[in-house]
């Protein structure tokens, strides 16, 4: 008997290609990152933890009504639509799981943040169960599909931060949130704290310091929450990414890509981020 040769279409060895480059990722967030991130591995199997699949990329919380599920769905629209509007396309297609309880939450890494993203996986809590958080997470993952792997390691943390705050129009890091940092002189990174942020660690780590696990005592006294290490990199990124448009970031990532230093193609001088502002 003949053997017959069985040849893979060159577009499902790509489809092979891409899914097993994106497990490597996923490993290594994994990896590299804490006991949150093995959490969040359950994103991968999220009906094994109590989330239902509404879509192919949309998972919920068990018990979510229906217009919640709307609500989302709208949502989604609306945030791929603002990277989309940043980006010049959408790349990415990232799988969004949203928790309607803060136990849910907490049971995939999450902790006082609105959201967090592992790898293609958007986890949303309770509180950022909106378009702005999710825009900002797909932002995340936009960044890192358009990166290779060594480019995205070498992206510092605070610029990925600030390039999402810019798209999510979060009022919670907007401008304004930060001249009422500055008029309240509340403590708030100096420019050269800011970009000194380059990994996740610090970035936390940075977090912590400057007021992120503060906020529910501040709410509990009727104070408005403050933040101000986003609001920060909002700051420096967004007039940026106002002068150089969707073709000057999208030159930045090739240039990262082509194996060029961040500092070489990141001038750094477009906005005077000083506690002096």
């Amino acid at each position: 008997m003949n053997r017959l040769l069985y040849i893979i279409p060159s577009e499902v060895v790509m489809y092979r290609i891409n899914i097993f480059l994106g497990i490597i990722t996923t490993f290594f967030i994994v990896l590299l990152g804490s006991c949150s991130n093995l959490r969040g591995a359950k994103l991968y199997s999220p009906e094994q933890f109590g989330l239902v699949k509404v879509e192919d990329n949309l998972y919920v919380e068990r018990g979510a009504d229906e217009g919640a599920i709307h609500a989302l769905q709208s949502a989604m629209k609306i945030a791929e639509t603002a990277v989309k509007t940043t980006y010049g396309s959408v790349q990415s297609q990232p799988v969004t799981n949203a928790c309607i309880t803060e136990e849910c939450y907490h049971k995939f890494g999450g902790m006082s943040s609105k959201a967090k993203v592992y790898g293609d996986r958007i986890l949303l809590s309770p509180r950022g169960l909106d378009w702005h958080f999710l825009a900002h997470e797909w932002s995340h993952d936009e960044m890192r599909t358009r990166l290779s792997f060594i480019a995205w390691c070498r992206l510092p943390q605070w610029f990925d931060e600030g390039v999402a705050v810019a798209v999510s129009q979060a009022p919670e890091h907007s401008e304004e949130h930060w001249e009422y940092l500055v008029a309240s002189d509340i403590n708030r990174p100096t420019r050269e704290e800011l970009i000194s942020y380059t990994s996740l660690r610090q970035w936390l780590s940075a977090a912590r310091r400057f007021g992120a696990t503060t906020n529910d005592e501040r709410k509990a006294r009727g104070e408005l929450e403050i933040h101000p290490l986003y609001s920060a990199a909002g700051h420096e990124v967004r007039p940026w990414l106002q002068e150089v448009g969707t073709r000057g970031l999208l030159k930045l990532i090739a240039q990262m890509n082509d194996g060029e230093k961040f500092n070489m193609v990141y001038p750094g001088n477009h906005a005077q981020l000083t506690t002096q502002d």
